[in-house]
């Protein structure tokens, strides 16, 4: 009896396994509410300042030490022997006052005005052309001298007052620019030029002392003003602050700035008087809440995808 043909049975079609898949997903689904938890976390940090109208300066700050504006040693002019002295060490004297008189009756006077800080002669003493008499100081002007770089000099002009801040007495005098070098010096391949500014010494104000000089460089008054922490910047460099919509989410709103004297900045447009802004507090929070989570989620995405293809292989 002739044996039908029997159907050759065919390759096992194989069947996937979903768990996989399925693991995947709830390990996306995991991370992203993860992800929206620290959101909301991040959202509670929220601090909040307002547009203020503000007076805002930034200055140049140089340091130096105090020095007399006149330290001259008198010498005689021609030969003469003393037979008199008018002064010793620690009086004053002014310009024209006689120090001392020769034995040909010759008076000899200050040419400056300030202290005898230092005595050279006594009588009898036979004086020749260039022999040192005294010291002369005025330590009642006295006078700071720094070096100011090219790219500085600019802003400094003879007659501009500043601030002069001395450190041991926690005081602060107003000095003025009452000279400026013509001749630089050069130093790392920049040009420093010497600035004196000068200053009316009291009392308790001593020669040698440190001081640091601030100069005007530019000054806002009366403009709208937040605090440096609200300001944030773009992946373009371009500033922005966060202000609440109506619904009670966060909104970029872009600004133009002014000067900064890095604890205020002026904004010139963008926000008004009175408006709120927000902004973060700590790097963790500034992350999650301006782009950390979103490129997280493009990376799990990313990884998903290349996890389901590995699968299909």
């Amino acid at each position: 009896m002739p044996q039908k043909n029997q159907p050759v049975p065919g390759p096992k079609k194989k069947h996937r396994k979903k768990w996989p898949r399925i693991v995947l997903m709830l390990i996306v689904a995991v991370a992203a509410y993860g992800m929206v938890r620290m959101n909301r976390q991040a959202a509670q940090l929220y601090e909040q300042d307002i547009v203020k109208i503000r007076d805002i300066a930034t200055y140049y700050s140089f340091f130096g030490n105090l020095t007399p504006v006149t330290d001259k040693v008198q010498t005689a002019k021609e030969p003469v022997k003393i037979k008199e002295l008018y002064v010793k060490e620690g009086d004053k004297v002014t310009e024209g006052q006689p120090l001392l008189r020769g034995t040909d009756g010759t008076r000899v006077a200050a040419v400056v005005s300030g202290t005898i800080d230092e005595l050279f002669v006594d009588p009898e003493d036979q004086l020749q052309a260039g022999s040192q008499i005294a010291r002369i100081v005025d330590y009642d002007s006295l006078e700071i001298s720094v070096d100011v770089d090219e790219y500085d000099i600019g802003a400094l002009a003879l007659g501009k007052q500043g601030t002069v801040y001395l450190n041991a007495l926690d005081e602060t005098v107003t000095g003025v620019v009452r000279e400026i070098a013509r001749d630089a010096t050069t130093q790392g391949g920049v040009s420093f030029y010497e600035v004196k500014l000068q200053i009316d010494a009291t009392d308790n104000i001593r020669s040698g002392m440190s001081v640091e000089v601030n100069m005007l460089h530019k000054e806002a008054k009366g403009c709208a003003s937040i605090s440096v922490k609200a300001l944030a910047y773009d992946e373009y460099n371009k500033p922005y602050v966060l202000i609440k919509t109506p619904e009670g989410s966060m909104s970029v709103q872009y600004v133009e700035t002014g000067i900064s004297d890095g604890q205020n900045v002026e904004i010139v447009s963008g926000l008004s008087q009175g408006q709120a802004v927000y902004y973060l507090d700590t790097d963790v929070s500034r992350f999650f809440m301006m782009g950390g989570s979103r490129q997280s989620m493009k990376q799990m995405r990313q990884d998903r995808d290349d996890m389901e293809a590995a699968m299909g292989d």
